[in-house]
């Protein structure tokens, strides 16, 4: 008599299901951070190519104008445009509003593949329209022009929305955001006048100490310290960080952004367009007047030779001399800032002056 056995299936038990969920859920701990910052690193890569191309498209300005670019025009109908009829015809004329109130980055983009929108955005300026009045409703190709983001100036990272900055502090909602602006300097200075202007004994691009002026075209040979030791652009924006003594008026994270377009004041400090490194301003601290982003430990830069660097938030910091107090009510300086005179400045501070004879190399 022969004996058969039944063979039964068997399951997963309770303990060996619980393994293969934990075993997974360590390979996703594992893997997801990777991911996270293969796509940081892809953002970054995006960032600097950015830069690269704000640093070639002001080369290409320097080889048509023999000179970068203002940092910002500015004038009046009555006594001109700085630098002189840069657009426009700048002087008595209601062309003026051409050529005043723009920062850097709009003047390159006929360098970056933007003509159009540059000469609508110009062709529409010539009725007293200031772009920075808030109250001036826009429509069709010109409000398409100021408003549709330029890629090349908006970092991958950036969680700010393209319309979004200054648009309680600075009246900017007419333009998208940007998060680059040109360096100017390690001091900022708001007492510019013109009432004195023409003049070079009255100049104030005295008070302009980084790679790009207010109302000035810097040449190569400007830039004294050397254009590889030189900032001329670097990134804005990040995370708004509370500070001791915050600004009521800042408008969360989009104040910290800049915009391409106009600015609020060309004359003066303009911080859409033109951040500085001074006055206690070290990077990624969260403020509207320097440099920042949101990559984790570093911000961008282009240096004036066109060479792109990610500088670590950490870097040597010290604004000795690099205060308001040293400057005149018309703004020009009553101390100029000099090695000999403020030897123990930080490098960043040294990096973004283009001609304190105090030359600092980028860390390694």
């Amino acid at each position: 008599m022969s004996t058969f056995y039944k063979s039964r299936s068997r399951g997963f038990t309770l303990i060996e299901l619980l393994v293969v969920i934990a075993i997974i859920g360590v390979l996703v701990g594992l893997l997801l951070p990777a991911v996270q910052q293969a796509r940081e690193a892809a953002r970054r890569s995006s960032c600097g190519n950015n830069l690269k191309q704000i640093g070639l498209a002001a080369h290409s300005h320097m080889d048509a104008r023999k000179a970068l670019p203002p940092a910002t025009t500015y004038g009046n109908n009555s006594k001109g445009v700085w630098p002189q009829d840069y657009v426009g015809n700048g002087v008595n004329s209601t062309n003026a509003n051409q050529s005043k109130n723009h920062v850097a980055l709009f003047l390159l983009l006929p360098y970056m593949e933007e003509t159009a929108r540059f000469d609508t955005i110009i062709e529409d300026r010539t009725n007293g329209q200031t772009p920075n009045d808030g109250s001036i409703t826009f429509t069709g190709d010109v409000k398409a022009a100021r408003e549709t983001q330029v890629n090349a100036f908006s970092c991958p990272s950036s969680a700010v929305a393209p319309m979004d900055p200054h648009t309680t502090r600075w009246k900017q909602a007419n333009y998208s955001k940007s998060n680059y602006c040109a360096n100017g300097g390690p001091l900022q200075v708001y007492n510019f006048s013109l009432s004195a202007f023409p003049g070079a004994a009255s100049d104030r691009t005295a008070t302009s100490l980084g790679a790009l002026c207010h109302g000035k075209m810097n040449k190569p040979r400007d830039i004294v310290d050397g254009l590889s030791n030189t900032l001329m652009f670097g990134e804005v924006g990040g995370a708004h960080r509370e500070l001791a003594t915050p600004n009521a008026n800042w408008d969360e994270d989009s104040d910290i952004c800049g915009v391409w377009g106009g600015t609020s004041g060309g004359q003066n400090g303009a911080p859409e367009g033109v951040r500085y490194v001074g006055q206690n301003q070290t990077l990624n601290r969260g403020q509207d007047t320097t440099f920042g982003s949101s990559h984790a430990g570093i911000v961008g830069f282009v240096m004036a030779d066109g060479a792109t660097t990610f500088l670590p938030e950490t870097i040597n910091f010290n604004a000795t001399g690099c205060t308001s107090s040293n400057y005149g009510n018309d703004g020009l300086p009553t101390t100029k800032i000099t090695a000999a005179k403020d030897p123990a400045r930080g490098v960043l501070q040294k990096l973004s002056c283009r001609n304190d004879g105090n030359a600092a190399a980028l860390p390694e």
